[in-house]
């Protein structure tokens, strides 16, 4: 039997990251997230036969053989190791290619989890497939030795636009369909820095146990804006910009280092020439990608705007697609 080559895409996040961590959103009561798988997209080649086992990923440039399977997690690449772990028996072939860098904000690595996962398995995205996100939650949480939110997970595992309801041990999920004009309007660049999302969260998370007050008002200003986010997506693009723009706000008050430079210069020019409506950074900030929206027919001013900074758009739109095999 040949290789499967299976896809599985990344993510963006429009609204309520972090409100996914245990347990502030048990704490808080109420809190949702709204995100949406895109098409860019990490491939696994898988193959189920043969001797020994070999792991390497392209991007890494890592290629590693075992005659048997690990007990340890290999150097570069313990995240595959761990979640293939857990799935079964592992294929006996296992080769992974990104388009997305590490530290993007774009949940590579989570997506990367349930590709891997239901790969294994030979298990295409689907409710089945969402069931077992929380094996995945806890083995990241073991990986990065760091409390782990679990929203990145499921645009992965369901494909296309989501709310993710926390009133209960496990999200409901609920499918938006975002108005057409918003997906013509939908900017994703990279700042050129890398952030690191377990950090980021472990300091917000600290802050709000601990009990302090802008920690705490910040994270409930997001879980309003989030409600009003799953309301805006399907039907008001110039509320979507001027939630962006909200949460952009309310991550700044959670943490100045969640904008760069970058994104202040992007903002500044961009209402100077007239092209920005709103913006907010994917994941938690600090670096990686952001989301832009423009305004209505500048697109294309936009994007050159971005050329000219040396920070380009993404070529990305939102897909109804979760992991599937080719």
């Amino acid at each position: 039997m040949g290789a499967e080559i299976w896809r599985v895409p990344v993510r963006v996040d429009f609204a309520g990251g972090t409100l996914d961590l245990w347990p502030i959103y048990a704490m808080m009561g109420g809190c949702l997230t709204v995100n949406a798988a895109v098409d860019l997209w990490i491939s696994i080649e898988i193959g189920r036969s043969g001797p020994g086992h070999r792991l390497a990923s392209r991007d890494l440039g890592i290629d590693l053989a075992f005659e048997s399977w690990p007990a340890e997690p290999p150097v570069g690449l313990s995240w595959a190791w761990r979640v293939l772990s857990v799935s079964g028996k592992p294929p006996s072939l296992v080769v992974i290619h990104s388009p997305v860098p590490q530290g993007s904000g774009l949940g590579v690595s989570s997506c990367l989890g349930v590709g891997l996962l239901g790969a294994g398995l030979g298990e295409e995205a689907g409710e089945s497939l969402a069931s077992k996100v929380p094996i995945l939650r806890d083995l990241e949480s073991m990986e990065l030795q760091t409390p782990t939110g679990w929203q990145d997970y499921y645009p992965a595992a369901l494909g296309g636009a989501l709310a993710l309801h926390w009133d209960g041990p496990a999200p409901r999920w609920e499918r938006l369909k975002p108005h057409p004009s918003l997906l013509a309007d939908l900017v994703v660049f990279y700042t050129g820095k890398p952030h690191h999302s377990g950090m980021t969260n472990w300091e917000a998370y600290k802050r709000f146990i601990e009990g302090d007050a802008q920690t705490r008002q910040s994270l409930f200003d997001i879980r309003e804006i989030a409600r009003d986010m799953a309301q805006a997506l399907p039907s008001d693009p110039a509320a979507v910009a001027e939630l962006l723009e909200r949460e952009g706000r309310a991550r700044v008050r959670l943490s100045p280092a969640v904008e760069t430079d970058a994104m202040r210069a992007v903002r500044d020019r961009g209402r100077r020439e007239g092209w920005y409506a709103g913006m907010k950074p994917c994941g938690a900030g600090g670096g990686g990608c952001c989301l832009l929206v423009v305004r209505d027919g500048r697109r294309e001013a936009a994007e050159e705007a971005l050329r000219d900074m040396n920070l380009p758009a993404l070529d990305l739109r939102i897909t109804p697609k979760g992991l599937h095999r080719l």
